[in-house]
Protein backbone atom coordinates (compact mmCIF):
# COMPACT_ATOMS: atom_id res chain seq x y z
CA UNK A 1 0.00 0.00 0.00
CA UNK A 2 3.00 2.67 1.40
CA UNK A 3 4.18 1.56 -2.45
CA UNK A 4 1.40 2.18 -4.48
CA UNK A 5 0.78 5.46 -2.39
CA UNK A 6 4.31 6.47 -3.00
CA UNK A 7 3.52 5.96 -6.70
CA UNK A 8 1.33 8.25 -7.70
CA UNK A 9 2.27 10.92 -4.85
CA UNK A 10 5.78 10.62 -7.22
CA UNK A 11 4.18 11.28 -10.55
CA UNK A 12 2.01 14.20 -9.57
CA UNK A 13 4.09 15.85 -7.03
CA UNK A 14 5.62 18.38 -10.04
CA UNK A 15 1.78 18.97 -11.27
CA UNK A 16 1.32 19.73 -7.69
CA UNK A 17 4.06 21.74 -7.33
CA UNK A 18 3.07 24.05 -10.94
CA UNK A 19 -0.54 24.50 -9.51
CA UNK A 20 1.20 25.93 -6.26
CA UNK A 21 3.78 28.12 -8.14
CA UNK A 22 0.99 29.33 -10.67
CA UNK A 23 -1.26 30.74 -7.64
CA UNK A 24 1.52 32.46 -6.66
CA UNK A 25 1.79 33.96 -10.16
CA UNK A 26 5.26 32.81 -10.57
CA UNK A 27 4.74 31.87 -14.26
CA UNK A 28 7.99 30.76 -14.99
CA UNK A 29 8.80 28.15 -12.31
CA UNK A 30 5.12 26.87 -12.59
CA UNK A 31 6.10 25.88 -16.51
CA UNK A 32 9.50 24.08 -15.65
CA UNK A 33 7.36 21.79 -13.29
CA UNK A 34 4.66 21.17 -15.91
CA UNK A 35 7.20 20.72 -18.32
CA UNK A 36 8.44 18.24 -15.87
CA UNK A 37 5.32 16.61 -15.04
CA UNK A 38 4.50 16.11 -18.83
CA UNK A 39 7.62 14.10 -19.19
CA UNK A 40 7.01 11.77 -16.90
CA UNK A 41 3.02 11.72 -17.66
CA UNK A 42 2.86 12.79 -21.59
CA UNK A 43 -0.53 11.32 -21.84
CA UNK A 44 -1.76 13.09 -18.78
CA UNK A 45 -4.37 16.54 -21.29
CA UNK A 46 -4.61 18.36 -17.71
CA UNK A 47 -0.78 18.53 -17.37
CA UNK A 48 -0.43 19.49 -21.07
CA UNK A 49 -3.04 22.27 -20.72
CA UNK A 50 -1.65 23.74 -17.90
CA UNK A 51 1.96 24.00 -19.54
CA UNK A 52 0.40 25.52 -22.48
CA UNK A 53 -1.41 28.11 -20.28
CA UNK A 54 1.88 28.94 -18.42
CA UNK A 55 3.69 29.45 -21.93
CA UNK A 56 1.45 31.90 -22.72
CA UNK A 57 2.03 33.33 -19.68
CA UNK A 58 5.72 33.77 -19.80
CA UNK A 59 5.65 34.28 -23.18
CA UNK A 60 4.26 37.70 -22.27
CA UNK A 61 6.50 38.08 -20.02
CA UNK A 62 9.48 37.62 -22.34
CA UNK A 63 7.75 40.04 -24.90
CA UNK A 64 8.06 42.58 -22.38
CA UNK A 65 11.27 42.09 -21.39
CA UNK A 66 12.22 42.16 -24.98
CA UNK A 67 10.00 45.61 -25.13
CA UNK A 68 12.78 47.08 -22.04
CA UNK A 69 15.83 45.42 -23.90
CA UNK A 70 14.93 47.07 -27.04
CA UNK A 71 15.01 50.73 -24.76
CA UNK A 72 18.23 49.95 -23.24
CA UNK A 73 19.49 49.25 -27.29
CA UNK A 74 20.75 45.58 -25.90
CA UNK A 75 19.82 44.11 -29.32
CA UNK A 76 21.34 41.05 -28.95
CA UNK A 77 19.52 40.24 -25.42
CA UNK A 78 16.21 41.32 -27.09
CA UNK A 79 16.20 39.01 -29.90
CA UNK A 80 16.51 36.33 -27.82
CA UNK A 81 13.65 37.54 -25.43
CA UNK A 82 12.19 37.53 -29.02
CA UNK A 83 12.77 33.94 -30.32
CA UNK A 84 11.74 32.62 -26.80
CA UNK A 85 8.16 34.36 -26.79
CA UNK A 86 7.36 33.04 -30.24
CA UNK A 87 8.82 29.55 -29.31
CA UNK A 88 6.43 29.51 -26.05
CA UNK A 89 3.63 31.22 -27.98
CA UNK A 90 3.10 31.47 -31.69
CA UNK A 91 0.44 32.83 -31.56
CA UNK A 92 1.44 36.55 -29.72
CA UNK A 93 1.17 38.63 -32.50
CA UNK A 94 2.63 41.47 -31.39
CA UNK A 95 6.17 39.52 -31.29
CA UNK A 96 5.02 38.05 -34.51
CA UNK A 97 4.69 41.61 -36.32
CA UNK A 98 8.21 42.62 -34.30
CA UNK A 99 10.09 39.72 -35.69
CA UNK A 100 9.48 41.24 -39.07
CA UNK A 101 12.02 44.45 -38.10
CA UNK A 102 14.78 42.30 -38.00
CA UNK A 103 17.55 41.20 -40.43
CA UNK A 104 19.66 37.97 -39.74
CA UNK A 105 23.82 38.69 -41.20
CA UNK A 106 26.34 36.50 -41.72
CA UNK A 107 29.66 38.14 -41.61
CA UNK A 108 32.62 36.29 -43.80
CA UNK A 109 35.76 35.86 -45.30
CA UNK A 110 39.42 34.28 -45.01
CA UNK A 111 42.51 34.98 -44.18
CA UNK A 112 45.60 33.87 -45.50
CA UNK A 113 48.94 33.84 -43.42
CA UNK A 114 52.06 32.20 -42.25
CA UNK A 115 52.20 30.96 -38.73
CA UNK A 116 56.07 30.76 -39.16
CA UNK A 117 56.79 34.20 -39.81
CA UNK A 118 55.70 34.81 -36.23
CA UNK A 119 58.54 35.41 -33.89
CA UNK A 120 59.87 32.54 -31.54
CA UNK A 121 58.14 34.27 -28.77
CA UNK A 122 54.55 34.02 -29.69
CA UNK A 123 55.04 30.56 -31.16
CA UNK A 124 55.82 29.89 -27.05
CA UNK A 125 52.96 31.55 -26.38
CA UNK A 126 50.53 28.90 -23.97
CA UNK A 127 47.33 29.92 -26.94
CA UNK A 128 46.73 31.57 -29.54
CA UNK A 129 43.94 32.11 -31.71
CA UNK A 130 43.79 34.39 -34.51
CA UNK A 131 41.02 36.88 -34.90
CA UNK A 132 38.98 39.30 -36.89
CA UNK A 133 37.10 42.29 -35.25
CA UNK A 134 33.81 44.23 -37.12
CA UNK A 135 32.67 47.57 -36.81
CA UNK A 136 29.28 47.84 -36.90
CA UNK A 137 27.07 50.82 -37.71
CA UNK A 138 25.54 50.83 -34.37
CA UNK A 139 29.43 51.29 -33.28
CA UNK A 140 29.32 47.97 -31.42
CA UNK A 141 32.82 45.62 -31.89
CA UNK A 142 32.30 42.02 -33.01
CA UNK A 143 35.41 39.37 -32.68
CA UNK A 144 35.16 36.31 -35.03
CA UNK A 145 38.03 33.12 -34.56
CA UNK A 146 39.94 32.41 -37.70
CA UNK A 147 39.75 28.69 -38.33
CA UNK A 148 43.50 27.81 -37.96
CA UNK A 149 42.88 25.31 -40.65
CA UNK A 150 41.05 26.90 -43.60
CA UNK A 151 41.42 30.27 -42.47
CA UNK A 152 38.30 30.72 -42.32
CA UNK A 153 35.77 33.15 -40.25
CA UNK A 154 32.06 34.25 -39.81
CA UNK A 155 30.23 35.70 -37.54
CA UNK A 156 26.34 35.95 -37.30
CA UNK A 157 24.56 39.36 -35.91
CA UNK A 158 20.61 40.61 -35.61
CA UNK A 159 19.91 44.14 -36.31
CA UNK A 160 16.81 46.06 -35.46
CA UNK A 161 14.86 48.36 -37.82
CA UNK A 162 17.97 49.06 -40.21
CA UNK A 163 17.69 49.74 -43.59
CA UNK A 164 19.43 47.12 -45.95
CA UNK A 165 21.99 50.18 -47.50
CA UNK A 166 23.29 50.60 -43.64
CA UNK A 167 24.73 46.74 -43.86
CA UNK A 168 27.28 48.23 -46.59
CA UNK A 169 29.03 50.06 -43.33
CA UNK A 170 30.18 47.02 -41.81
CA UNK A 171 34.30 47.14 -41.66
CA UNK A 172 37.34 45.77 -40.85
CA UNK A 173 38.31 46.50 -37.39
CA UNK A 174 41.62 44.47 -37.03
CA UNK A 175 42.94 41.47 -37.44
CA UNK A 176 45.18 39.71 -35.53
CA UNK A 177 46.26 37.15 -32.69
CA UNK A 178 45.17 36.50 -28.97
CA UNK A 179 47.51 35.53 -26.69
CA UNK A 180 47.61 33.91 -23.55
CA UNK A 181 50.86 34.05 -21.88
CA UNK A 182 51.22 32.31 -18.47
CA UNK A 183 54.31 33.30 -16.14
CA UNK A 184 56.26 30.70 -13.98
CA UNK A 185 54.29 31.84 -11.28
CA UNK A 186 51.30 30.60 -12.52
CA UNK A 187 49.62 34.17 -13.77
CA UNK A 188 47.50 34.08 -17.02
CA UNK A 189 47.75 37.40 -18.86
CA UNK A 190 45.80 37.96 -22.47
CA UNK A 191 47.32 39.58 -25.04
CA UNK A 192 45.55 40.92 -28.23
CA UNK A 193 48.67 41.57 -30.87
CA UNK A 194 46.86 43.49 -34.32
CA UNK A 195 48.76 42.85 -37.39
CA UNK A 196 46.44 44.57 -39.36
CA UNK A 197 44.30 47.85 -37.98
CA UNK A 198 42.34 50.04 -39.30
CA UNK A 199 40.29 50.77 -36.35
CA UNK A 200 37.04 52.32 -35.84
CA UNK A 201 35.81 53.18 -39.61
CA UNK A 202 33.14 54.62 -40.56
CA UNK A 203 31.85 56.19 -43.53
CA UNK A 204 31.76 59.89 -43.67
CA UNK A 205 28.85 59.88 -46.00
CA UNK A 206 26.89 57.31 -47.86
CA UNK A 207 25.19 58.51 -51.10
CA UNK A 208 22.68 57.18 -53.24
CA UNK A 209 19.91 54.51 -52.94
CA UNK A 210 18.46 51.08 -53.31
CA UNK A 211 16.55 50.52 -56.08
CA UNK A 212 13.89 48.06 -55.68
CA UNK A 213 14.38 45.54 -58.49
CA UNK A 214 14.79 42.26 -56.52
CA UNK A 215 15.13 38.74 -57.80
CA UNK A 216 11.25 37.48 -57.53
CA UNK A 217 12.90 34.06 -56.44
CA UNK A 218 15.88 34.18 -53.86
CA UNK A 219 19.05 32.41 -56.08
CA UNK A 220 21.51 30.07 -54.56
CA UNK A 221 24.95 32.11 -53.80
CA UNK A 222 26.91 29.20 -55.04
CA UNK A 223 25.36 29.87 -58.20
CA UNK A 224 26.83 33.96 -58.55
CA UNK A 225 30.27 32.69 -57.14
CA UNK A 226 31.87 31.93 -61.03
CA UNK A 227 30.55 35.46 -61.89
CA UNK A 228 33.43 36.83 -59.35
CA UNK A 229 36.75 35.10 -61.22
CA UNK A 230 39.04 37.94 -62.53
CA UNK A 231 41.92 37.93 -64.95
CA UNK A 232 42.86 41.01 -63.77
CA UNK A 233 45.90 42.14 -61.93
CA UNK A 234 45.68 41.23 -58.21
CA UNK A 235 45.84 44.30 -56.18
CA UNK A 236 48.85 45.60 -53.87
CA UNK A 237 49.38 44.96 -50.47
CA UNK A 238 49.50 47.96 -48.00
CA UNK A 239 49.78 49.01 -44.54
CA UNK A 240 46.98 51.30 -43.20
CA UNK A 241 47.93 54.33 -41.20
CA UNK A 242 46.57 55.53 -38.76
CA UNK A 243 43.76 57.28 -40.19
CA UNK A 244 41.78 55.99 -42.75
CA UNK A 245 38.47 57.50 -43.96
CA UNK A 246 36.09 56.71 -47.23
CA UNK A 247 32.77 57.25 -48.75
CA UNK A 248 30.09 55.16 -49.98
CA UNK A 249 28.22 55.66 -53.43
CA UNK A 250 25.57 53.21 -54.34
CA UNK A 251 25.40 52.72 -57.82
CA UNK A 252 23.06 50.33 -59.48
CA UNK A 253 24.34 47.13 -58.51
CA UNK A 254 27.82 48.01 -57.27
CA UNK A 255 28.86 50.44 -54.26
CA UNK A 256 31.88 52.23 -54.60
CA UNK A 257 34.29 52.94 -52.06
CA UNK A 258 35.87 56.51 -52.52
CA UNK A 259 39.11 56.69 -50.29
CA UNK A 260 42.35 58.89 -50.66
CA UNK A 261 44.16 55.79 -50.03
CA UNK A 262 43.19 54.25 -53.03
CA UNK A 263 42.62 50.91 -51.39
CA UNK A 264 39.25 49.72 -49.84
CA UNK A 265 40.46 46.57 -48.28
CA UNK A 266 38.30 47.87 -45.24
CA UNK A 267 35.42 47.41 -46.94
CA UNK A 268 33.50 44.04 -47.59
CA UNK A 269 34.00 42.58 -51.03
CA UNK A 270 30.27 41.48 -51.65
CA UNK A 271 27.01 42.14 -50.51
CA UNK A 272 23.98 39.67 -50.46
CA UNK A 273 20.66 40.67 -49.45
CA UNK A 274 17.75 37.84 -49.24
CA UNK A 275 15.07 41.04 -48.57
CA UNK A 276 12.13 38.14 -48.33
CA UNK A 277 13.74 36.19 -46.18
CA UNK A 278 15.50 39.05 -43.70
CA UNK A 279 18.77 38.27 -44.70
CA UNK A 280 22.34 39.25 -45.60
CA UNK A 281 25.63 38.05 -45.96
CA UNK A 282 28.66 40.24 -45.89
CA UNK A 283 30.99 39.00 -47.84
CA UNK A 284 35.13 40.33 -46.98
CA UNK A 285 36.61 38.05 -49.75
CA UNK A 286 40.17 36.54 -49.17
CA UNK A 287 42.66 38.53 -47.48
CA UNK A 288 46.52 37.71 -47.84
CA UNK A 289 48.58 38.85 -45.30
CA UNK A 290 52.47 39.55 -45.25
CA UNK A 291 55.18 40.42 -43.37
CA UNK A 292 57.88 42.72 -44.35
CA UNK A 293 61.70 41.87 -44.24
CA UNK A 294 62.19 43.60 -41.17
CA UNK A 295 59.39 41.22 -39.10
CA UNK A 296 57.78 44.61 -37.81
CA UNK A 297 54.85 44.93 -39.86
CA UNK A 298 52.28 43.16 -41.78
CA UNK A 299 50.46 44.86 -45.08
CA UNK A 300 47.29 43.10 -46.09
CA UNK A 301 45.66 42.76 -49.76
CA UNK A 302 42.54 41.09 -51.38
CA UNK A 303 43.34 38.18 -53.53
CA UNK A 304 41.43 38.15 -56.73
CA UNK A 305 39.81 34.75 -57.64
CA UNK A 306 41.76 33.18 -60.60
CA UNK A 307 39.78 30.07 -60.25
CA UNK A 308 36.90 28.53 -58.04
CA UNK A 309 39.36 26.92 -55.99
CA UNK A 310 40.30 30.29 -55.11
CA UNK A 311 37.39 30.95 -53.64
CA UNK A 312 36.43 30.35 -50.05
CA UNK A 313 32.83 30.30 -49.98
CA UNK A 314 32.75 26.73 -51.67
CA UNK A 315 34.62 25.56 -48.53
CA UNK A 316 31.96 27.57 -46.18
CA UNK A 317 28.71 26.26 -47.85
CA UNK A 318 29.61 22.73 -46.71
CA UNK A 319 28.40 24.50 -43.36
CA UNK A 320 24.50 22.94 -43.38
CA UNK A 321 23.84 24.97 -39.89
CA UNK A 322 24.72 28.56 -41.76
CA UNK A 323 22.62 26.93 -45.29
CA UNK A 324 19.68 29.94 -44.43
CA UNK A 325 22.35 32.47 -45.07
CA UNK A 326 22.68 31.30 -49.04
CA UNK A 327 20.35 32.71 -50.69
CA UNK A 328 19.83 35.92 -52.23
CA UNK A 329 17.41 38.21 -54.23
CA UNK A 330 19.62 41.15 -54.71
CA UNK A 331 23.75 40.96 -54.83
CA UNK A 332 26.00 44.36 -54.59
CA UNK A 333 29.98 44.55 -55.40
CA UNK A 334 32.01 46.93 -53.81
CA UNK A 335 34.86 48.22 -56.66
CA UNK A 336 36.71 51.27 -55.97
Amino acid sequence: MFFVTSFIFGCSFHYDQGLQLEQEERWAEAAIEYRIALVENPEDTDIREALKRMNIHVAQENFEMYQQYLKQREYHKAYRRLEAALSQNPELVEAYSEMRHWWHLLITGKVDLEFNRFSSNLRLAEEMILQVRINTPNRKLLTGNISSETGIFFLEDVVYRTQPKQLAEYTINSIGLKIKHKSSLGYVRNEFKKFINFRELFPLQVRGSIKNINLKTPQNILDHRTSLLNEGENSTAWHPPRLVSYELQFDGDDIRVKSDMNHSEFAPSILYLNNSGRRANIDFGVYQLQMNGSGRKWSIKRKTYRTSKDDYFYVLSSNISLNRYFYYDRVFRFIQ
